[in-house]
């Protein structure tokens, strides 16, 4: 089966726990990917919200340079894509498909020409907060309610114009109706469910209807998050979870703008999704249980790669 992810954390922990993305104890490894027939994985660069100013750029770029240099260590196994031109050629030499991406724009320091940087280096999405506030805007566990900043504003702007995807995920809601009045492109949740489940973290952090109803309106994006908390309460955090959002994204009409970001190794997840290796097995899952195999072809794959296509 092929696959594509917007999220996961697997090259910070690399870097974190000195492993190897080859093989590894973690959710993702090399090894076991390479088992999709096609698999392609956008890698964030996750900056603490605790890290600011250069700190926080000088953490991106250790990150960053373990990411390039596991590409390099594993070159028959993956190749780095900065455009859909690249991504056909991994895909069409069954390598693996990654792009470079960073979870914080705290990583600028208020920096507007950072991000020609971040492009440079292969950038091609950045989320704009993480849970607190930064020099952008403001998280979804931040105090402070307030939209997007104007330094903020002109972030996204020029993230459009120059080419990197604007991710949403983890900012509060006023910060996301600005995203959508000050973007004419097509934008990006990453990672993120609905607003389905009831406890604190899910509220906080998942999608309304208002806003999944934008990503249809605007041939938007969301990633389905694999994070248990977000998922369900009490343990039904499992497959079953992952179907009971998908059926609800469903029903609003979102069926053509829904793709994974698994979040794997930036969250706990359920034992029966705790890994790269189980994604096949949620596959089986999902058809097993009504969803018919062209469309669970659309979520793995197909909207993604549609979506890179038209907006890289």
């Amino acid at each position: 089966m092929n696959f594509l992810d917007f999220h996961c954390d697997t090259i910070g922990e690399c870097y974190l726990q000195s492993k190897s993305l080859l093989a590894n104890d973690l959710h993702i490894d090399l090894r076991r990917a390479s088992k999709f027939s096609a698999y392609g994985q956008l890698f964030a660069v996750w900056i603490p919200d605790e890290k600011r100013g250069n700190a926080a750029f000088s953490y991106y770029c250790a990150v960053r340079d373990r990411f390039y240099h596991e590409i390099q260590t594993n070159f028959e196994y993956i190749m780095q894509c900065r455009s859909k031109e690249e991504l056909h050629t991994a895909f069409s030499q069954k390598k693996i498909a990654a792009i470079l991406t960073v979870e914080g724009g705290s990583v600028l320091g208020g920096d507007l020409e950072r991000l020609d940087s971040l492009y440079r280096d292969g950038v091609r999405l950045m989320t704009l907060t993480w849970n607190d506030t930064n020099e952008i805007g403001h998280g979804c566990f931040s105090k402070n309610k307030n939209r997007l900043t104007r330094f903020g504003k002109d972030v996204v702007q020029k993230m459009q114009k120059i080419g990197i995807l604007v991710d949403v995920s983890h900012l509060n809601e006023r910060g996301f109706f600005d995203v959508a009045e000050y973007t004419d492109k097509p934008f990006i949740a990453s990672h993120s469910n609905a607003k389905i489940v009831d406890n604190p973290y899910a509220d906080a952090r998942n999608l309304t209807d208002a806003q999944i109803r934008v990503f249809i309106e605007r041939d938007g994006l969301i990633g389905l998050n694999l994070c248990a908390d977000f998922l369900g309460n009490d343990g039904n955090t499992g497959m079953d979870a992952v179907l009971r959002h998908i059926m609800h994204f469903f029903e609003l009409g979102a069926e053509k703008n829904l793709a994974f970001g698994g979040d794997f190794d930036g969250c706990t997840v359920h034992p029966s999704l705790n890994g790269i290796e189980k994604i096949p097995l949620l596959f089986d899952y999902l058809l097993q249980h009504g969803i018919s195999e062209s469309v669970l072809e659309d979520i793995f794959f197909q909207n993604g790669y549609r979506f890179l296509v038209a907006n890289l």
